[in-house]
């Protein structure tokens, strides 16, 4: 068995490893060695992986990137014997005992990767490479597959390099079978010019017909309502009633709309002031609401604000813009059909784009202006200005000639469709074959094009050859894996269905066909055969594996499978097995099992390590009777990382309450804590955090510290969990600065002692903090 860990260093996050002297550090039977993630479990799991198999790589895969130590390892074995690794190799490695080690790379090598079930995978699975007879089968099917590989790659480059030299539209196939043609290339240079001569009279043709009409200019016309807009007028006393309830508003609160109290007005029954609620029975506000809301002002507004907006969308900057692009088009296709059709047309004519915008414009601006004044005046007519009621009459004068303009393209566009009709038809499809199956045929003889058929037949044989080399090892390695099956397979369903898994190993679950050695998974769920096969588990709408076993089924096999291996090695009884968090991805109903199969492993192996984080696992995995347990923190945050032997830190909730009786104690008999006030004022802080992660366990980070708890308490929108906390956190702020003084040095100076009465008020307003809290 290891007795200990004496030097572990340039390892992952090991600078080194500090040990207890003596025998306190020492393993014994069962060694359960809590962490928290990142510190170096699944480093150390490695480590032992290493020194279990003799392989170096495991060790020096993890060396430190940003140290220049070498990786260097020492583990005592049995009594006194040192096993080290030094300069990437074991040194006295001889009669080491085996190390099992179960963990995520156990996971992805033997189960699952992805969404299909790899080679090694299923053959791991079944333990294809036990025994005398499966050693010397798994080499035989190395041999062919290598060979299968080699003859695979000759024939992929042969296939491409053939691939390149075929023609669009042919297989291998169709290419390999055209025949020659005398005089090819006489035959290719007339089917050429054949096709060019047609080509250029079918260009012209298909250019003419893909042209467009051209479209018309858009025009913008002035709002036959404006002077109905503009004329419009409202009687004083809707004037006086608007004035009334805006002073009445501004008496009664600040910033609430005259639309927010018209939908209370309208709703309301009765004659009580939808606002303010008091009766308005006789009051003039009454009918002022009356008279405002009638609708006259509102409908004037929303007349007014539809016209704003039409008048927007045809003078704007998007119509303005359309109408330059429209007009350059109209010039670029009278280029066009001068240049390649040969075709000319005169466009009507018309004042320049820019002249023609800056009326647009111009009369945008009169009509939004004279809008404005009326916005301002709901109650009073308003005019145009002589200068805005210019640009208006200018526009309208110019929108006759737009008119014109557009009439006159009616008659070149029926011109145009004209000639796109009496355009000639050219089919260049038969001419283009012809071409193309003489060019063909002359590339099929080409002296480079026959070099590819010969290597690429040469490649398709050996392919062959390997393929049925690799079937008959396969073959073999097939019944040899039925047998292993026979031995493995009842105890991995037995503790599948103690860990209440819904599916199970078929007993006819091994199979080889075709491609890679791949001994086929069959796996049944409620009764039902799930495919197993890479092709099923790349389509979604098939059942596979890739969509009915969760991530804690998988992880529920994959330890099935280890635990069965252990209980039934021959040599189970002189092993050292390694769990890294066995229980992480698995449902909470399976916690028990898996700590009831890890003790009945530890009475059947020679020692037993069990690494997690999970404080409430590692306890529960603590307590076999009748074994020699050892407890173990591991700490990496410190320089040099520490493996101490020291019991498990209380559970959080038994923390909590630990603490919460040592304040209670304080505040009603101070003067019994005078030699533990730094004890005291520590638990702060501490208590504080725990209650806040016992009633928000989902709100915090696992290294949040109060200060952290604190500003996501501030930063917390209104109706999120922590929101309730606001009341609070001013005085959480408080008690936080007061206990910093006592475990933090502050300003770099030492920390401060407390003060007994200083500390009896603060741990008052701490437990207040508590009591209130239970409101939350």
């Amino acid at each position: 068995m290891i007795k200990r860990i004496n030097v572990l260093k340039g390892i992952g996050r090991f600078s080194a490893l500090n040990f207890e002297r003596g025998s306190e550090g020492d393993f014994s039977d069962l060694n359960v060695i809590y962490a928290s993630n990142a510190s170096g479990k699944s480093t150390l799991c490695d480590v032992l992986r290493s020194l279990g198999t003799g392989n170096p790589a495991y060790v020096m895969g993890r060396r430190s990137l940003s140290s220049d130590i070498q990786p260097e390892v020492v583990v005592l074995i049995g009594g006194e014997r040192a096993v080290r690794l030094q300069e990437g190799q074991w040194h006295n490695h001889d009669n080491c005992p085996s190390i099992h080690v179960y963990d995520d790379r156990f996971v992805a090598e033997n189960v699952f990767i992805g969404h299909h079930i790899s080679v090694d995978q299923r053959r791991n699975l079944y333990g294809l490479v036990i025994g005398e007879e499966a050693i010397a089968l798994k080499q035989a099917v190395g041999s062919a597959e290598q060979r299968l590989s080699n003859a695979t790659t000759a024939f992929n480059a042969a296939q491409s390099a053939l691939t390149r030299l075929i023609p669009t539209g042919y297989t291998i196939d169709s290419f390999r079978n055209l025949a020659s043609v005398d005089d090819v290339d006489t035959e290719i240079a007339e089917a050429t010019r054949e096709y060019r001569t047609a080509e250029q009279t079918k260009t012209k043709a298909d250019a003419i017909r893909a042209r467009r009409r051209l479209v018309a200019l858009p025009i913008a016309e002035v709002p036959e309502t404006l002077d109905k807009v503009l004329s419009s007028t409202l009687d004083t006393a809707s004037l006086a009633a608007e004035a009334k309830i805006r002073d009445h508003l501004a008496a009664t609160s600040q910033g609430l709309s005259i639309s927010w109290v018209q939908q209370g007005f309208d709703a309301q029954i009765g004659t009580t002031c939808p606002h303010c609620g008091q009766d308005m029975q006789g009051l003039d506000i009454l009918e002022a609401y009356r008279a405002f809301f009638s609708g006259e002002l509102q409908a004037q507004e929303q007349l007014r604000e539809s016209m704003k907006s039409a008048v927007q969308e045809a003078f704007g900057a998007a119509a303005q813009n359309q109408i330059r692009q429209t007009l350059t088009s109209h010039k670029t296709e009278q280029n066009w059909w001068k240049d390649a059709a040969g075709f000319e047309f005169v466009l009507p004519e018309i004042d320049g784009i820019e002249t023609i915008i800056a009326l647009l414009q111009a009369t945008y601006q009169a009509i939004d202006s004279v809008l404005a004044r009326k916005q301002a005046n709901p109650g009073s007519e308003v005019s145009l200005t002589d200068e805005e009621a210019a640009a208006v009459t200018a526009w309208n004068e110019k929108v006759v000639a737009l008119k014109a303009y557009n009439k006159a393209l009616n008659a070149i566009n029926e011109e145009l469709e004209n000639r796109q009709v009496n355009a000639g038809v050219i089919d260049l499809a038969p001419l283009q074959q012809k071409l193309s199956a003489l060019q063909a045929a002359k590339k099929r003889h080409e002296q480079e094009t026959i070099n590819a058929f010969n290597a690429f037949d040469a490649a398709s044989a050996e392919k062959r050859a390997a393929q049925q080399g690799k079937q008959r090892a396969n073959d073999a390695l097939r019944e040899q894996s039925n047998r292993v099956f026979e031995r493995y397979g009842s105890r991995i369903n037995e503790i599948l269905r103690i860990f209440g898994a819904d599916f199970r190993i078929a007993p006819d679950g091994v199979s080889f066909r075709g491609g890679t050695p791949a001994g086929q998974l069959a796996i049944e769920l409620n009764g039902e055969r799930v495919a197993a096969t890479p092709e099923a588990a790349a389509d979604p709408s098939q059942v596979s594996l890739a969509n009915t076993l969760s991530g804690g089924d998988r992880s529920t096999l994959a330890l099935a499978f280890f635990l069965a291996k252990m209980e039934m090695a021959s040599d189970i009884d002189s092993s050292i097995v390694v769990f890294d968090d066995p229980y992480h991805n698995q449902d909470r109903s399976r916690r028990q099992c898996t700590i009831e199969r890890i003790h009945n492993l530890v009475g059947l192996a020679r020692q037993c390590f069990v690494f997690s984080h999970d404080l409430e696992f590692a306890r529960a995995v603590e307590k076999r009777p009748g074994t020699q347990v050892k407890t173990f923190v591991l700490d990496s945050l410190t320089e040099a990382a520490t493996l101490e032997p020291r019991a498990l830190p209380l559970l959080p909730s038994q923390a909590y309450l630990k603490n919460y009786h040592r304040l209670r104690s304080y505040s009603e008999n101070p003067a019994n804590h005078r030699e533990h006030l730094n004890e005291v004022a520590n638990t702060l802080r501490i208590i504080l955090e725990e209650y806040l992660r016992l009633k928000f366990p989902r709100e915090w980070e696992e290294n949040d510290w109060l200060g952290d708890m604190i500003r996501k308490i501030r930063e917390a929108q209104t109706g999120t969990p922590l929101s309730h906390c606001h009341p609070l956190v001013e005085e959480l702020a408080h008690i936080n600065t007061y206990s910093q003084r006592f475990h933090h040095g502050g300003t770099g100076e030492v920390a401060d002692e407390p003060e007994a009465r200083e500390l009896k008020t603060y741990v008052d307003r701490t437990l207040k903090v508590i009591h209130a809290g239970g409101n939350i």
